[in-house]
């Protein structure tokens, strides 16, 4: 009791910790109100056959009567020795996770819901059971209790402050040590030069570092939602300083942190103005009008259109290759983020959209990490929080943590047009300064690049562009998640690849057919290219704005 004497503010801080917590549903990234509705829609069903729920607790009594006949799987949240040797840490462990398998199968059983009630229903619940995990909580965590002891309670107090801090300034959890990292000198540190720049985009060229150039040059258009120096981290981890080491001369789209004065700039804007206007000012630059092109995520969706639209619209430029990274095509295929798509939903987004004229980074952020809560969520709620630690600083959650605002037209075409309508899909369902956009128009040479852990764009939903374009087409699928597995020097050696030059129907059939390739992706994407780039020649030089990364990249 003597820490708690010299401590008693922590007591007091606990207090606010937790009326503070009924402040984050201003942050929620779905309307409670449909949550709600989800859980009543259950309780419905469930009252129409009591019997059920009555079995069903049986089935939990005998489970919890049989609990420590079984081996629990491999979990890697109870890694501290305590959860397999002391008896009150084992009967928490194997407590929780077989009440949680006996909730999930319950919740599964439940009759008289239509699939996408049963879905949300499913995935609310299994919010509810990873929140609920007794490594969640400071008594029920022997790492934490330990961690308590040694520091005599400064462990818990500092991550009650780094708590209150986050809260103060609207953000929630750091994922990494912030303070290592600086734009230009430890990160997006490839020299080059703002060449281009108008409300929206600045046009970064970058300084070759090979003699000689291949002729067709290479324009990246990564998504709005993020920061461009995905591709220029730290310079071990640079695509950027790599492709040009092998000879490519490489032009970046850096979007603008858009504030509500952007708030009607729409998809079209964003092609014509952006990603359009880009090939106008690289063809221009360099004099090739042949452009390489590569478009990641919902980057690759604005490249995807660009292409489509080509088809039909003369330009003073042609598209010589496209390569898609971690593109939704199929948007009926993107898995658990349907649940943020209802109209009850998307009511509640636009409505915050209306009201700001931009999309907040923190609600999308916190949409993608409710898609893989123990990894995005808990595992830092319980460094942060509960060991008081701060994260390591590592440049791939650093540039994840630094989001951008996304205009409100923009957004809502986004949300509307393709997730909810899927009009990608669809020959002419969406049109820009009215050319309709039909995928099947589309022959340019592609090169899809998904990744078999990726959450937010799965890689199910891209398979099925191999069967819309119509002409040369190449699709790998790496190892890992949606940014890790992209962005994989060669010199890690980790990950791998598979490859299928035949496209069966099924995404399953063709990675059953599938060759398992080891290391990164990036030297075979560069052998496909390098193919469509052209001969090598001296470098062209021109004017400057100013020197990479610009401005925009530094609006917060």
């Amino acid at each position: 009791m003597f820490w708690f004497r010299e401590h008693s503010d922590l007591m007091n801080t606990w207090l606010t910790f937790l009326k503070a917590m009924q402040g984050q549903t201003q942050q929620a990234p779905i309307s409670p109100f449909a949550m709600q509705d989800i859980f009543f829609k259950a309780f419905q069903a469930i009252s129409k056959d009591p019997s059920f729920f009555v079995e069903a607790q049986q089935e939990l009594l005998n489970d919890l009567n049989e609990m420590y006949k079984e081996t629990s799987l491999p979990d890697k949240r109870f890694q501290h020795e305590a959860w397999s040797t002391d008896p009150y840490f084992i009967f928490i462990k194997e407590y929780y996770l077989t009440s949680s398998k006996w909730l999930r199968d319950v919740v599964s059983h439940v009759q008289g819901l239509d699939p996408d009630t049963k879905m949300k229903l499913e995935f609310y619940i299994n919010q509810y059971i990873d929140a609920t995990c007794p490594t969640n909580f400071p008594m029920t965590n022997p790492e934490v209790i330990e961690e308590f002891v040694k520091t005599k309670g400064i462990s818990l107090e500092k991550g009650l402050a780094a708590y209150m801090d986050d809260l103060s300034t609207g953000h929630w959890m750091k994922m990494t040590d912030p303070a290592p990292f600086k734009l230009g000198s430890t990160l997006a540190t490839t020299k080059g030069d703002v060449v281009y720049r108008n409300e929206i985009f600045e046009l970064i060229h970058y300084t070759p570092l090979t003699d000689k150039q291949y002729s067709v040059p290479l324009l990246i258009i990564p998504p709005w939602i993020n920061k461009y120096y995905i591709f220029d981290l730290s310079p071990h981890n640079s695509f950027v300083k790599w492709m040009l080491e092998q000879g490519y001369n490489v032009f970046m789209i850096s979007w603008v942190n858009p504030d509500p004065s952007l708030a009607s700039k729409n998809f079209e804007d964003y092609l014509l103005e952006g990603a359009y206007k880009a090939c106008v000012e690289v063809a221009k630059y360099t004099g090739s009008s042949k452009i390489n092109s590569m478009g990641y995520c919902i980057g690759g969706n604005l490249l995807t259109a660009l292409g489509a639209y080509l088809a039909k619209a003369p330009a003073p430029f042609t598209l010589a290759s496209m390569t898609l990274i971690a593109t939704i095509i199929d948007f009926t295929k993107i898995g658990d983020l349907k649940i943020f798509l209802d109209d009850e939903n998307l009511d509640y987004i636009e409505h915050d959209l209306a009201l700001k004229g931009f999309l907040d980074p923190e609600r999308l952020k916190s949409i993608f990490s409710m898609l893989r809560p123990k990894d995005l969520v808990w595992s830092f709620f319980i460094k942060n929080y509960l060991l008081g630690q701060m994260p390591p600083p590592f440049d791939f959650l650093y540039w994840n943590s630094d989001a951008t605002r996304v205009p409100q037209a923009l957004h809502k075409d986004v949300l509307r047009k393709c997730f909810r309508e899927n009009l990608f899909m669809t020959p002419g369902g969406l049109q820009i300064k009215n050319v309709p956009i039909d995928m099947q128009n589309i022959k340019t040479p592609t090169f899809f690049l998904s990744t078999i852990e990726d959450h937010i764009a799965p890689w199910k939903s891209s398979y099925p562009a191999v069967h819309q374009f119509k002409g040369p087409l190449e699709f790998v699928l790496a190892g890992s998640g949606h940014v890790v597995g992209v962005m994989n020097p060669p010199y890690r050696h980790k990950y791998g690849y598979f490859t299928n030059a035949g496209f069966p129907y099924s995404p399953e059939e063709w990675l059953e057919a599938a060759k398992k390739n080891e290391g990164s992706w990036w030297p075979f994407w560069d052998a496909w290219l390098k193919l469509l780039s052209g001969d090598k020649i001296k470098p062209k030089s021109g004017k400057s704005l100013g020197p990479a990364p610009g401005e925009y990249v530094k609006e917060v």
